[in-house]
């Protein structure tokens, strides 16, 4: 199950609110929902993650995704509320740090 909620937030961007598994069978989804955010007119985005119990390499993928669009938009994309079994996957993967700083960076 897979479900996001896009508010915005006038302050620091555009958050999004994600739920459920992230996998092979939602990623695309997710995919396009952050590439929907990063396409409108905020410096940032913000995922919050609290709501999602699994995350698989594929939902890595769909992050990093658009966390590269973000740079080459001059944008910055953050996750907060990352969930221990979450974040433990991130961290395995080496992309945790990456992904939770708001400072910008190139390439990955």
């Amino acid at each position: 199950m897979y479900r996001a909620k896009f508010e915005t937030q006038d302050r620091f961007g555009k958050p999004v609110t994600v739920a459920g598994e992230i996998d092979m069978a939602t990623a695309e989804r997710f995919r396009t929902g952050l590439d929907t955010a990063i396409d409108q007119h905020y410096r940032t985005v913000l995922v919050d993650l609290a709501g999602v119990r699994f995350m698989d390499s594929s939902g890595i993928a769909a992050l990093m995704h658009a966390r590269n669009r973000a740079v080459a938009a001059a944008k910055t994309l953050y996750l907060v509320n990352c969930q221990p079994p979450v974040r433990r996957v991130m961290e395995i993967s080496g992309v945790y740090a990456l992904l939770t700083d708001a400072t910008p960076r190139t390439g990955w």
